[in-house]
This record gives C-alpha cells, structure tokens and sequence, in this order.
C-alpha cells in the first residue's frame, strides 16, 4: 500500500480516454464549464442515444415493454452485477441512492430504542430519514463527529465506541459527499462482523469514480446518475443474501408477495413500485457498458491528479482553506476526484461564490454545504471530462472574488 504519499501526476488523458471524451461528450455548446458530478453527471452520448430507442420501444407497445417485458431491468442488474463483480441476484434498482437509505433505514430501526450508530457528515437524504425515525418510531442517533484531521484507524475506531448492544445498525459512506475523503472501512467491517451488527454504506459517490466493490459490506448503496453518467432516477442497493428477508417493504407494487412467497430472497420485489419509467434502465445499461471500455485504473488517477493539481493551483494564489485531506496525510488510495475548499469571509468580495462564477463565468460548482456560510466555499467533482483549461478557468475566475 502507497501510504502518505501524492498520487503520480496525471496531467492528461491517455490517446483511448480521450477518444471516449471526444465522442461521448462533444463540448457544450452554451460555453458551460460543469465541475459538479457529484452531483449529476452529464449524460454521454450512448446514454442519451440508449433512452431515445428506449422511448421508440416503448411508444411500439408501451404495454408490453412497461409491464410484460423483463428485459430492460434485467439486463440493468446483470451489467450492474459485473460492474460491482457480485451476483446481480444481490443487486436492487432503484430510483436513487436515497431510496436505497430509506429501505434499509426503516427495515432495521423499527422500535423506540433502536439506535443507529452514524456520523455528523452524511448527505442530508440521510439526515431526513434519521429524524423521521427519530421522531415518528423513537429510534436513537448517535452520531460520531469527525475530527478536521483523522485518521481511518481513528475513524474506524470513533464509530465503534458507540456502539452498544441496542445499535441496530451502523451508517458510513463510503467517499465523504463533504470533504471526499475514501476512508479505509476495512477495521469497521471486520470489527462489527465480529460484533454482529450490520453496517450500511452509502456509496452514492463511488460508481464511476473509484473501484467499487459493494460485497465487502453487508449493505451498500450508490448512485447511477452522478459520476457514471447513468439517467436521472438509477441507483443501486446491495444486499447481502442472508440479510435480505430481513426487508421490508416501504413501498408496494403487484407482484411484491408472488416474489416473496416464492422465493424470501428475491431482493427485486422491491422494484415493484408501480408504472414506472422502464426507459431509464436502457440508458443505464449504456453507461455501464461505456463505463466497460475505460481503463479504469487510469480514469481514477486522471480524475485524481485533476483535483490535486486545482489543489496546487488555489495554494499558490489564495487564502484558502481546504475540508478535502491532505494528500501528505493520508494514503494515496484514499483521495478521490473530489475536492472541497472555503475561504474567510474577509478575504470574499462576494457571499455566494456559486452564484457570481455561474453568472458571470458559466462555472457550475457546488457550495461548500457543511460549511456554516455555504457560499464561501465550493466542492469540485473533477471528471474525466474536466479539462486542465477548464481547473485554469475556476482558478482565474475566482481572482475576481478573493482578496
């Protein structure tokens, strides 16, 4: 393992990636620079191409292909499955990450009393639910504030001191939508096996981004319409086999009890939702079958050294102060293409940097949101379609704002 040490810089796409790009993603026309994938991610070309036959198989018979044709789902969940290399029969579509959440969320934490052990940087879908819970069931949340500077082993170790025997589930994820830093989950994973408490990872920033393998948890959760380029309206939920007859329902459609009296383990009786749009799951086959072609180790280290590089470029101009680690204090495998900043309100002339860079630049960044004053600060996704020119422009355009 590469340990405190930077990343090799990157500072370019190889011949076949930049290929990809420049097919898949032809330059916008309106001079938009979109550094906000974490977010949504921009659609490639096969993907928009993948919906629009969808909507012309489905205007054919809309019958048949909504209710009586399995295989546009089915071939979603095998290509997810070799995407994650796990079994697809462990793979749930879904809408989104957060109704992954929510499923498990309500299915382990019924009674007053149940405690979720968690922490005080989860997405606010998971915050949401949390509260619910906490004021319609009386669940418990204990949540684990993670210092400015930490370790995983710190990490891994915070979590597990509060746990107690009424925690009925643990709640992480896996990149930091904040900060973006990929913790080592691995002593968190052995620790609450041993304990024989569940963990769930939301992993909403992962597929597309890192290498993503959600059987090493017993429960995880990802986005498709962020980092890889998935339609709106995809996510996914792994569930290991023996937990899943232990789901219920948050949601009814037809169909739910022949799957599960047929067969307990079935986790897609949960995608019986009603009418839906099948559409989706043509378009989010196509970016997994682009996501295929990619040389995954180098997109991953490309990504990586565009966000140390805007990391370099802002240190040497500006006051700034960053959330996202260091890449001198934890190891390589452990920063990611995500990269989030803020600056002191007297270094501002602004008080919403998201809203001066859009209007005056055509820059689309995400305020730095577990900041107390969001607009003095941003969270940058640099993705494979983020250009070197385009990390200049943030930097010369932020010269306009910061004293």
């Amino acid at each position: 393992m590469e340990s405190h040490a930077r990343v090799e810089a990157v500072r370019a796409p190889d011949a076949a990636l930049r290929a990809i790009i420049d097919a898949q993603f032809p330059p916008d026309k309106d001079g938009v620079t979109y550094l906000n994938t974490g977010s949504v991610g921009r659609k490639p070309t096969c993907v928009l191409n993948a919906l629009h036959q969808g909507v012309k198989q489905l205007n054919s018979n809309p019958t048949i292909t909504t209710f009586l044709d399995p295989e546009p789902i089915s071939t979603a969940r095998k290509a997810a499955g070799s995407l994650f290399n796990c079994q697809s029969s462990s793979v749930l579509l879904t809408g989104n990450s957060t109704q992954g959440l929510q499923l498990i969320l309500e299915s382990f934490l019924t009674k007053p009393g149940d405690e979720l052990v968690t922490t005080n940087h989860e997405h606010g879908s998971a915050r949401t639910i949390m509260r619910y819970l906490e004021e319609t069931r009386g669940v418990v949340v204990r949540k684990y504030e993670i210092p400015k500077t930490c370790s995983s082993e710190q990490f891994c170790f915070g979590l597990l001191s509060f746990v107690s025997e009424r925690t009925k589930l643990v709640l992480v994820s896996e990149i930091d939508c904040y900060t973006g830093w990929r913790p080592d989950l691995t002593t968190l994973v052995d620790s609450l096996e041993l304990l024989g408490v569940p963990l769930l990872v939301d992993g909403a920033h992962a597929p597309g981004h890192v290498n993503v393998r959600p059987s090493r948890f017993p429960m995880w959760v990802g986005s498709g319409h962020k980092w890889l380029g998935g339609p709106n309206g995809t996510g996914f939920t792994y569930v290991s086999h023996e937990l899943v007859p232990r789901l219920e329902p948050v949601w009814l459609g037809d169909q739910f009890y022949e799957k599960r009296d047929e067969d307990i383990y079935d986790i897609s009786r949960f995608e019986c939702r009603g009418t839906g749009d099948v559409c989706q799951w043509f378009g989010l086959s196509a970016a997994i079958d682009l996501q295929h072609t990619l040389n995954a180790n180098h997109v991953q280290r490309y990504q990586t050294s565009l966000a140390l590089l805007l990391r370099d470029k802002l240190s040497e101009r500006f006051p700034v102060q960053f959330r996202t680690p260091s890449p001198e204090d934890v190891p390589s495998e452990q920063l990611t293409a995500i990269l989030t900043f803020h600056f002191a309100e007297e270094h501002l002339k602004v008080k919403d940097l998201r809203a001066a860079l859009w209007e005056d630049h055509k820059i689309w960044i995400q305020p730095d949101n577990i900041g107390s004053q969001p607009g003095l600060g941003m969270r940058i996704s640099c993705h494979y379609t983020v250009t070197v020119e385009q990390i200049d422009k943030l930097v010369s355009a932020l010269g306009n704002y910061v004293l």
